[in-house]
């Protein structure tokens, strides 16, 4: 979990949740008026931001997505279900970096292969679904109100915006005209001033990437059963088998901030 914090323990991460946060800012607040949902969500092409921040600043994206979102709602919508879009702006960044680490391993992000560009859409949707989720669903259990128009509004914006706003973004950021390094673990340990492991991994070492790579299909795995079990009518409130997969997703979750190291 030490990457997870590091971001605030030096300047470069500082100045990276910085810059995050005000794009994301800038970005939402002027489309607040051109709303869907009265008090909850509206047209949001800033949500193309959280999946390129998170995999171009790591952990520094995510911090600064969920605090850009709070930002935004003071000039709106501030309310205590803003805690709800902090933690699904947080989860629509760190979700997609976690899961392209750990199956692209120090691989910097890019689309510069077909199987890249689809690992993109896939991080797009399971971002998506997993912030429509969170957000939806905890409306639902913490605060009584679920609305489908909502959740599938929020699922929309998460995934479609992504994928035709951020993607052409991430190309540019990761072309080889540019030089822009995106985040990896290097960045930490270099400011740790350790060294990362090299030479053949070791036996530990394999096992914590299995583990990494369990919890991210158990995840997986779960995130899409709630999401189709909502798209077919079933409230989460209701259902108490429901609930303990998304107890399994939040785990999930929970669980790849854990390993991230």
């Amino acid at each position: 979990m030490i990457e997870l914090i590091q971001p605030f323990a030096h300047k470069r991460g500082l100045v990276n949740i910085i810059i995050v946060a005000m794009v994301f800012a800038f970005m939402a607040v002027p489309f607040k008026a051109m709303t869907l949902v009265e008090g909850f969500t509206e047209v949001r092409p800033v949500n193309a931001v959280p999946i390129v921040a998170g995999l171009l600043f790591g952990p520094a994206g995510a911090w600064g997505c969920g605090i850009g979102n709070v930002i935004a709602d003071l000039f709106g919508d501030f309310s205590w279900y803003s805690v709800l879009g902090f933690v699904g702006n947080f989860a629509a960044a760190y979700v997609p970096y976690r899961i392209w680490h750990i199956i692209r391993g120090e691989e910097m992000p890019n689309v510069k292969t077909h199987a890249n560009l689809l690992l993109y859409v896939y991080l797009s949707v399971i971002g998506a679904m997993a912030t429509s989720i969170l957000i939806g669903c905890g409306l639902d259990v913490f605060f009584g109100f679920w609305s489908w128009e909502l959740f599938f509004i929020i699922f929309c914006n998460d995934f479609l915006f992504p994928v035709f706003l951020g993607l052409p973004v991430l190309i540019v950021f990761t072309s080889d005209d540019h030089q822009f390094e995106a985040y990896t673990a290097k960045w930490t340990h270099a400011m740790l001033n350790t060294q990362l492991e090299t030479g053949q991994e070791t036996s530990k070492k394999a096992v914590y990437r299995n583990t990494e790579k369990m919890i991210c299909r158990g995840f997986a795995f779960a995130t899409i059963g709630i999401f189709a079990a909502l798209n077919f009518g079933c409230v989460m409130s209701s259902e108490i088998w429901l609930m303990l997969l998304g107890v399994v997703m939040c785990v999930g979750i929970i669980g790849l901030m854990a390993t991230d190291q």
